[in-house]
């Protein structure tokens, strides 16, 4: 009998082995699918002359965000509560030296970003219309 309970025992626990690894390797893979959650919004203009109506877009979302002016080698700021970044489209249209300017988003995220941290987004607009947006932990 002490042998048929000992058996009993083993499957038990290996049951719970094998239970207790599936719930680790699900936590731990949730923990790296989360996006990154943003809290600031940067538009820099890193040229050396006016940007007009810089207007960001998101049409998933109908968010509108737009600004009349940013000066040369100035930035544009804007802070919200954190957001869980989804990676919806989004476009930045502006003025610069007269020329009318429209570009899709396309946001460079860190391999080795901080998901625990609250992030920015930056975008650099520079000369010929050259636009970079990168997702920084301050």
């Amino acid at each position: 009998m002490s042998a048929l309970t000992s058996a009993g025992n083993n499957k038990l626990w290996l049951i719970l082995l094998c239970l207790c690894s599936i719930m680790f390797e699900g936590c731990a893979a949730l923990n790296t699918d989360q996006n990154e959650f943003i809290n600031e919004l940067i538009i820099r203009n890193d040229t050396n002359s006016a940007l007009y109506d810089v207007t960001l877009r998101v049409p998933e979302k109908d968010i509108i965000v737009s600004t009349n002016f940013i000066l040369p080698y100035r930035e544009y700021s804007l802070g919200f509560p954190a957001l869980e970044n989804k990676r919806n489209r989004a476009t930045l249209s502006w003025v610069h030296n007269g020329m009318n300017f429209r570009r899709e988003i396309k946001t460079e995220i860190p391999v080795n970003i901080d998901k625990n941290k609250t992030s920015r987004v930056v975008i650099r607009i520079r000369n010929d219309g050259q636009m970079h947006s990168t997702i920084e932990t301050p």
